[in-house]
C-alpha cells in the first residue's frame, strides 16, 4: 500500500511524472487520437468527464509514467499503446 501511495503522490514530487490530480495528455499510437485525462482517487472518478481512477486499467497504466514514455493499456480485452505527451 505504501508504494501505491508514493506513486499516487508523484514519486517525490517530480512534475514530469503522472500522479494523482495531474492532467495527462496522451496519443493513441495506432489511431493518432489524442485524449486528456486527470488521474484521481476511485471515489472521484468520472470517466465521461476525463477523471480516471488510479485503480482502473487506464489509470494504473498511466500512473508514474513520464512525458515521452510509451505505455501499454489493456481495456476490454484489447491492448493499446499510448505515448504520454504532456503531464500537468
Amino acid at each position: 500500500m505504501e508504494k501505491i501511495e508514493e506513486l499516487a503522490a508523484g514519486a517525490g514530487g517530480d512534475p514530469s511524472v503522472a500522479s494523482i490530480d495531474k492532467m495527462i495528455r496522451i496519443v493513441d499510437l495506432s489511431t493518432g487520437e489524442r485524449r486528456t485525462y486527470t488521474l484521481t482517487e476511485p471515489g472521484k472518478a468520472n470517466p465521461r468527464r476525463g477523471l480516471v481512477s488510479i485503480f482502473s486499467p487506464l489509470g494504473a497504466a498511466l500512473l508514474s509514467s513520464k512525458v515521452g514514455e510509451v505505455v501499454k493499456v489493456v481495456m476490454m480485452g484489447f491492448e493499446k499503446e499510448v505515448r504520454i505527451i504532456e503531464v500537468q
